[in-house]
């Protein structure tokens, strides 16, 4: 389709641009930059990771596999275009104003294009014949990403009602994105994955593959509670979290048995089977983690120390989800590799991010022993560049291979 094919660029040119705010911020840590307010940057850059470049993105491939009627494709086109003027509209009121009526609004457009996206999807999806046992996955994703706005709302009557409560406050906000993450991201994510390898699935990988669902489906809600083990909760809330994150660890393993299975069978771009290699991994990785997190000696490390909370939320983002849907946009041809430079940018790229998720890491062991490790901010800021440098030439390429902007 003509009309995924040119939005695929325009997705790819919003994460270059994303990349190039992530350079900034990781500067203005180390140097003085007068005109930029850091937390005021830091509200658009993750108000434009979450509109303009993921949920874009997912809109984007979505679309793609669904192969509207001329109708809906119109459709698709007009919500398409409201999603990229919120998110731009986000990128550039938030760095200036912080939380204010002009930037509450496009965020507030940003969720309506959301519930719109879902009422047209839903029917596409009813109306789709190709699409099997993952067309739940579809649904639900939908659902979860329509849920997550409860989170935005609710902070929203907080500030308005100048309510002072920091469990309210975090709740709300751990809410959204928890059903952001591990909703609507996770299920679109495995969905398109199981839409991509289903040819190659025999009766029982898809019963292993409902079994999947089920479990992630069942652990969404106590999963929440994972965010929130460090504040005071009832005593059914921290058995719920510990029940959600043992359960989590089952789907795990029943996820890596699945890719076992079908490593030998599936024949994919070679490229592609890296990037899930590696995206998939740090899916594993994020889930282990989110157990290890219903500690309650751990817990306290998770969320509260900085490079803690940054290094995961970058493992989710970036390594696991961004990756993913690289991987997605070349396995549908969507974005192209046949310039040697989209090659080498892409694998630019993908060494600066686990070369960026390492020193997190290594920062936030520090923090933990409290030792330093004080060039770890220069090296973050070298990965900043090279992720945009590795972006720019990928997307550099992708006009010289086309035109098509």
């Amino acid at each position: 389709m003509m009309l995924t094919q040119k939005w695929s660029k325009i997705a790819l040119i919003n994460f270059t641009v994303l990349a190039a705010i992530g350079v900034l911020l990781r500067y203005k840590i180390l140097f003085p930059l007068p005109l930029v307010d850091h937390k005021h940057l830091l509200h658009g850059h993750s108000h434009f990771a979450f509109a303009g470049w993921v949920s874009l993105a997912l809109y984007i491939i979505i679309v793609h596999i669904l192969q509207p009627d001329e109708s809906q494709t119109k459709q698709f086109k007009q919500i398409l275009l409201a999603q990229l003027l919120s998110s731009y509209g986000m990128l550039l009121s938030f760095p200036f104003m912080g939380y204010a009526t002009l930037s509450i609004a496009f965020s507030t457009l940003s969720i309506f294009v959301s519930w719109w996206f879902a009422i047209v999807t839903w029917k596409a999806l009813i109306k789709n014949s190709s699409l099997t046992f993952e067309k739940k996955w579809f649904y639900t994703a939908l659902i979860f990403n329509i849920l997550s706005a409860m989170g935005t709302f609710s902070l929203a009557w907080l500030m308005a009602n100048k309510i002072i409560h920091q469990s309210w406050y975090f709740g709300s906000v751990y809410f959204y994105l928890h059903f952001q993450y591990n909703g609507w991201f996770l299920f679109a994510i495995l969905g398109l994955l199981f839409v991509s390898l289903k040819k190659w699935f025999t009766p029982v990988q898809i019963q292993t593959a409902d079994r999947l669902f089920v479990l992630l489906l069942i652990t969404i809600l106590p999963a929440w509670f994972l965010s929130m083990m460090w504040m005071r909760l009832p005593v059914w809330m921290y058995y719920a979290a510990d029940a959600a994150a043992l359960l989590q660890l089952i789907a795990a393993y029943l996820f890596i048995r699945l890719a076992l299975q079908l490593r030998k069978t599936i024949d994919l771009h070679p490229t592609v089977k890296w990037l899930w290699l590696i995206a998939l991994s740090a899916f594993i990785l994020k889930i282990i983690l989110q157990a290890f997190s219903a500690i309650p000696e751990l817990n306290k490390y998770a969320f509260g120390i900085r490079p803690v909370v940054i290094g995961f939320l970058h493992l989710v983002l970036l390594v696991f989800v961004s990756i993913f849907i690289l991987g997605c946009f070349i396995q549908n041809n969507l974005i192209t590799l046949e310039k040697t430079t989209s090659k080498v940018g892409l694998w630019i790229f993908i060494i600066a991010v686990l070369f960026n998720e390492f020193i997190l890491t290594i920062q936030g062991i520090s923090a933990i022993l409290f030792t330093n490790f004080p060039s770890s901010n220069y090296l973050l800021l070298g990965s900043a560049i090279t992720i945009f440098i590795g972006l720019f030439l990928v997307t550099l390429s992708q006009k010289k291979a086309n035109g098509l902007f």
